[in-house]
């Protein structure tokens, strides 16, 4: 059997993106040559780099935070929503920050630039995060009340919060 060769990848996308986000006058920082933060309206995204995979993590970080006792009620809630994700899925931070995580391989993806794959990734977090954002925030606000725990059914889930779960169809008219 031919044993199979594997080019030198040599670039890191996050250079290209970092030049893009300086010409934008984006705030960002670069954390290191493999990772980057950047604030999309008010959530924070980290890029992170395998050069070894040659693959792009995603996380996309909302602004809310979430108590101990919700961390342990919001188990069902992200399975029920990870459930319907086709790309990427929810978690939280080590710290209690809702977080979508998405990874993108980008070996042998000649015809679409690192750019637009980034772009690409941007997007599909920052949808799935404004989609399921209402269920979030109806969770954070809940947390303050002492009878969140009360809030939360057997199933994982309650009035309000499978209503902001709910898919919709359409658009508004303004």
């Amino acid at each position: 059997m031919k044993e199979m060769e594997i080019p030198d990848g040599g670039h890191n996308p996050l250079d290209g993106y970092e030049r893009f986000l300086k010409s934008r006058k984006a705030r960002f920082q670069r954390l290191d040559s493999d990772s980057l933060s950047v604030d999309v309206d008010g959530h924070t995204l980290d890029l992170f780099w395998s050069e070894d995979d040659e693959a792009l993590l995603c996380n996309c970080v909302m602004p809310m935070q979430f108590s101990e006792t919700v961390r342990d009620l919001a188990a069902p809630i992200f399975m029920h929503i990870n459930r319907r994700q086709w790309l990427g899925h929810f978690d939280l931070t080590d710290d209690g920050f809702p977080c979508f995580r998405y990874t993108m391989l980008f070996h042998g993806n000649s015809a679409t630039s690192d750019f637009e794959m980034i772009e690409e990734m941007t997007e599909i977090a920052m949808r799935s995060c404004e989609q399921y954002s209402p269920a979030f925030e109806l969770m954070a606000a809940a947390q303050t009340s002492a009878e969140f725990p009360r809030i939360i059914e057997k199933n994982g889930m309650c009035a309000p919060l499978g209503l902001a779960l709910l898919d919709t169809a359409g658009g508004s008219k303004n």
